[in-house]
């Protein structure tokens, strides 16, 4: 079974949000990558015989490797539309996901992954749910729901199976890009890329993927002109970078601001790589598009930090595109309603 519960991470693409990365951090990001990986926060203390059992302590997620492909994101998300169709409201995309990786061991396969998804499917239409609640009190199982929830909740409705996020390039905007998650970058100190690069056209519209508070805007010596967005449930944590110079965001943009999912957030650019602000780097102009699971207050800034592989979601989402037109009167992009 491949299940990383994983205290700790990488290195990251862009300094931590509250503060600049220093030589130090840096140090603490690589020692921490090589400790041991405990599988949880459980507690170890036994109680008395005769003394009532109190709530067991949830354990909290360390760690998630979300390796689901395209094809079972668009799959599992179209099954989950039949099965509310049968009346059956309590298996989605992400449980349907969960079995998928479960049975699979989170390396998925389009032909094997297809085959246990129809087969899962046919019985379910028939009433038959024995294959999917056998493993209702699964470790695994649970381990891969809440997981998945986290990640898609944003982006797809867990009640009505409706996508709800939009793409983070605007529609009508060429981009291009990919699967660059885990690659080496060297600036400031060796690290891993947690996230994804989208190339595009300098000053196209960057929109945000699902709504809730701007918690980052401005510079940063790693991502230059950024923006930070926190779910309305505080669960994901959207980061935006290396947006254009000169004009990164949209004027009416600040800090604390509510946005919508499709909503304009900024410009791609190239922005970066240096302690003087507004200042480009070189290479292709580009958007750093990454994704942070928040399940814990530890996870926030730090060692524990999750950060997920979004290649798969940008290419699910690339169906679901904002689009934005140019106000006559400001000059500004603006989501289309």
């Amino acid at each position: 079974m491949c299940v990383m519960l994983l205290l700790g991470g990488f290195g990251f693409e862009f300094t931590p949000r509250h503060h600049d990365l220093n030589t130090e951090r840096n140090s603490e990001y690589q020692d921490s990558a090589k400790q041991s990986k405990p599988t949880s926060t459980e507690t170890t203390e036994e109680k008395p015989a005769d003394q009532e059992p109190e709530e067991e302590k949830r354990s909290t997620i360390r760690w998630i490797d979300f390796n689901a492909s395209l094809e079972m994101l668009k799959k599992t998300n179209r099954a989950h539309k039949t099965l509310i169709e049968k009346g059956i409201t309590d298996i989605g995309t992400c449980e349907l996901l969960a079995f998928v990786a479960l049975r699979n061991g989170n390396k998925f396969n389009a032909k094997a992954d297809t085959k246990n998804l129809d087969k899962l499917m046919a019985e379910l239409k028939k009433g038959d749910r024995t294959n999917i609640d056998k493993y209702a009190d699964n470790k695994y199982f649970n381990y891969y729901v809440e997981s998945f929830h986290a990640v898609l909740d944003g982006i797809i409705c867990k009640d009505t199976a409706a996508v709800t996020g939009f793409h983070p390039v605007a529609k009508g905007f060429w981009h291009t890009g990919h699967d660059d998650f885990g690659n080496s970058r060297s600036y400031g100190f060796k690290r891993k890329h947690l996230g994804h690069d989208l190339y595009g056209g300098v000053g196209a519209p960057i929109v945000a993927v699902e709504g809730g508070t701007i918690t980052e805007l401005g510079w940063n010596r790693y991502g230059g002109w950024r923006v930070g967005i926190r779910s309305e449930d505080t669960k994901r944590y959207y980061y935006y970078a290396h947006l254009k110079k000169d004009k990164p965001f949209p004027a009416h943009l600040e800090l604390g601001q509510k946005v919508t999912a499709g909503d304009v957030i900024g410009f791609l650019g190239n922005t970066g790589y240096s302690t003087k602000p507004n200042k480009n780097m070189s290479g292709r102009p580009h958007l750093h598009f990454g994704m942070q699971i928040i399940l814990d207050p530890s996870q926030e800034d730090g060692n524990g930090e999750i950060w997920i592989d979004v290649y798969a979601i940008c290419r699910f989402l690339s169906g679901h595109k904002s689009t934005v037109v140019k106000d006559p009167e400001t000059n500004e992009w603006e989501r289309k309603i």
